[in-house]
């Protein structure tokens, strides 16, 4: 069953593997993203759309958080938050 464009659940194992390398992930019992890369840099690094330095407007550091596969770094999830804050995107396959 494929989850995305970049992530399947192989039927026989349970696990959550990436669709280009099949490396496995995680599993569909615990944490669908468990064994992701993870990678935090200032919010500025995400490119043209996030043109304002953020601590112009808060008071707290804002991060730039990525997931890559660690077979082939595919790009897995992408997302800006505020430093020592848990992930706002939650990983539920039931």
């Amino acid at each position: 069953m494929n989850l995305d464009l970049n992530l399947r659940v192989d039927d026989s194992t349970g696990a959550v593997v990436c669709r280009h390398c099949a490396t496995r992930i995680g599993d569909t019992t615990a944490q669908p993203m468990a064994h992701a890369r993870r990678h935090e840099r200032p919010s500025t690094d995400a490119g043209p759309g996030v043109h304002a330095d953020p601590a112009a407007f808060v008071d707290r550091k804002v991060l730039l958080r990525q997931a890559f596969c660690p077979g082939c770094l595919t790009l897995l999830s992408t997302e800006i938050v505020p430093d020592g804050e848990p992930s706002y995107r939650s990983w539920s396959l039931a």
